[in-house]
């Protein structure tokens, strides 16, 4: 008997932990296209480019397609930890939208969490939220905005769940995921439910989102606004202001059926490429990982399987470049032929952005065994500030990565790079390579990537470089400007001692872009 009742209860078990719903969630109301954006589900347009599956490391399985037996989709994460759905390539602005709807089915999860993640760089990124369940049958959940503390939803390109503070891994079922707000009174809808720049439907559009940037490939004409349509037949358009040039402003003004309400489109137009390639480098020893003027060294991958990401290899009038889009952050890997820089004094990097302000380094090494061998391995990143619109040359002393932590030069096999802002970041990237040359007229103490010296340098002393400066800024390390000058030779009074990123501006217009030492 008790062998009987033990088989019967694992039986009992079993089945409950793997519990499917037979049925669908209820249908969602109709709903205007100006009151809606859509993740998932069959009733609502559902926006393009989504990954349902992006691999972040969780321990489940995705299924968007998974039967009830209904013939009526939804979304299946069984052996739930985590899991979290990108689009990257098609953030929403979901400034003006009032919840988030989610239909969930579980007979397992006791603590299910979720957030949408924002990448505008305004307001909190994310704030997991708890979704209320019942087990065993479907969940209609609308999750007010209010209660993403700090969010603003301006920038929405990913979403999470968690269940890890409860029973994990489990299984979930979902379904209808959209964002939503009551629709306007009659009389008083100002949205426009089409927008064409150059006659294409804008990127993102969104009736809901009045703000967009839009970007043109450089030195391209100034974009304009082709078609400006209402939402409501009785709403007009007032007053189209085209922009004069990039970076410039473009706006619609629209008026509601009452002559009162209105709402303003704004289309800011930035150049989110370079119009010209990276200057051709000189240095003379060097090992290159990437540039058309040097032999280049075996590299395995720009852009890892773990990399957040996009990347792209493309030319800029003929000339090869690395371009990546939705930066987060990205890894390079020399694992197959590991790099030796030991004798190298520099990294060089020439990095062109729009957006990004803070740009991230690290070095890796697997220390000669391997990842996650016996002999462990080292890592230290450095930042720089970059200027936008403009090819920013960085050059990082080895021996600052080394002085931060990395204990081997001669094994180096991941090149990891982060961007602030984080996610939306664009930048293109030529002549990556380690150089060892010596540069003329500098003194001694000066290396060849720093040619402000002394370096390092004692509080209250006086700055000198040799190069020809049209000017020169100081940030600290929260990237404040804390100097400026246009002189070559400067007292850094003042500033106390840690380390600084030093931005030199020489006569041609190139940035050079070094670390600087107060001791």
């Amino acid at each position: 008997m008790k062998s009987f009742l033990l088989l019967f209860s694992l039986f009992f078990v079993s089945i409950a932990l793997h519990a499917q719903p037979k049925n669908n969630a209820a249908t969602p109301p109709t709903r205007g296209a100006a009151d809606v954006i859509s993740i998932y589900g069959g009733v609502y347009t559902n926006i393009s480019g989504v990954n349902y599956n992006p691999g972040w490391g969780q321990s489940g399985a995705v299924n968007p397609a998974f039967d009830p037996g209904t013939g009526d989709v939804v979304l299946a994460y069984t052996n739930f930890n985590y899991q979290g759905t990108g689009f990257e390539g098609n953030a929403q602005n979901a400034s003006e939208m009032e919840y988030v709807h989610i239909d969930i089915w579980t007979n397992n999860a006791t603590n299910v969490k979720f957030t949408p993640i924002d990448n505008s760089g305004t307001g909190a990124g994310e704030t997991l939220v708890e979704v209320p369940v019942k087990s065993g049958e479907w969940n209609s959940i609308d999750l007010p905005k209010s209660a993403f503390t700090g969010m603003t939803w301006k920038s929405v390109f990913q979403l999470k769940f968690d269940c890890q503070g409860g029973t994990s891994p489990s299984d979930i079922y979902l379904d209808n995921i959209y964002f939503w707000k009551k629709p306007a009174a009659t009389g008083e809808d100002a949205t426009l439910k089409d927008l064409k720049i150059d006659g294409t439907t804008l990127p993102g559009f969104a009736p809901s989102a009045l703000n967009y940037s839009y970007g043109v490939a450089g030195g391209g004409s100034v974009p304009q606004i082709t078609v400006a349509t209402t939402n409501d037949d009785k709403a007009k358009v007032t007053k189209i202001t085209q922009a004069t040039a990039v970076p410039g402003d473009a706006t619609i003004l629209v008026t509601a059926g009452n002559g009162t309400t209105t709402a303003t489109y704004t289309i800011s137009y930035f150049y989110s490429s370079p119009e010209n390639p990276a200057p051709t480098p000189t240095n003379k020893e060097v090992i290159s990982l990437y540039s058309d003027a040097y032999t280049n060294v075996t590299v395995d991958t720009w852009n890892t399987a773990w990399s957040q990401a996009t990347f792209e290899a493309t030319t800029i009038k003929g000339n090869a470049t690395l371009k990546y889009t939705n930066v987060g952050f990205n890894g390079i890997e020399t694992t197959s032929k590991p790099i030796d820089a030991s004798s190298m004094k520099s990294l060089h990097m020439d990095v062109w952005t729009p957006n990004v302000t803070v740009f991230n380094v690290k070095l890796v090494s697997f220390m000669g065994d391997g990842f996650a061998g016996a002999n462990g391995d080292s890592e230290a990143n450095l930042n720089a500030n970059l200027t936008a619109n403009t090819w920013n040359r960085i050059e990082f002393p080895l021996s600052d990565f080394t002085n931060a932590g990395l204990k081997s030069l001669s094994d180096l096999n991941q090149f990891i790079f982060t961007s602030t802002p984080f996610g939306a970041g664009i930048v293109y990237i030529d002549n990556i390579y380690f150089a060892n040359d010596k540069v003329s007229g500098i003194q001694d103490k000066a290396e060849v990537h720093n040619p402000l010296y002394p370096n390092p340098v004692n509080q209250g002393s006086i700055l000198y470089t040799n190069d020809a400066i049209n000017s020169i800024e100081v940030f600290n390390i929260n990237g404040q400007k804390v100097l400026e000058t246009k002189e070559s030779s400067f007292s850094i009074a003042g500033l106390i001692q840690g380390m600084y990123t030093v931005k030199m501006f020489d006569q041609s217009g190139a940035i050079s872009i070094q670390k600087l030492i107060i001791r």
